[in-house]
């Protein structure tokens, strides 16, 4: 590849649906997303993904997620009860084999990478 990509965080989004529906503890994940890169191999993706309030049990089975909150609130909840907030600005990494509570505490835009192992 010859050039850098601008990731547009205010691209126009389309329905999406990355949250499993058997994952979700409570309320209803109402997702939005817009996929700015992607390798041929898909081993790295990278966007814009914005979701209502929601809570679910997530597992990094196989990838790992570089996020930046560009507006909204999330909190994590490790396995042994370590909770981080995070609003616009944070950036987090949840890294391969993590588990926990990902909650949308207030209707969140980020932008995200993963990559997959």
């Amino acid at each position: 590849m010859s050039s850098f990509i601008r990731i547009n965080t205010q691209a126009q989004l389309s329905p999406c649906s990355a949250v499993p529906i058997e994952a979700v503890l409570s309320g209803v994940a109402t997702e939005t997303g817009n996929v700015q890169y992607e390798t041929t191999d898909g081993k790295v993706t990278t966007g814009i993904w914005q979701c209502t309030p929601y809570a679910e049990h997530l597992v990094c089975d196989g990838f790992t997620e570089f996020s930046t909150i560009l507006q909204g609130k999330i909190a994590l909840t490790n396995n042994d009860g370590q909770v981080e907030t995070f609003s616009a600005g944070d950036s987090y990494v949840l890294p391969v084999g993590w588990q926990g509570r990902f909650e949308v505490l207030e209707t969140v835009r980020k932008v995200y990478v993963i990559t997959v192992v």
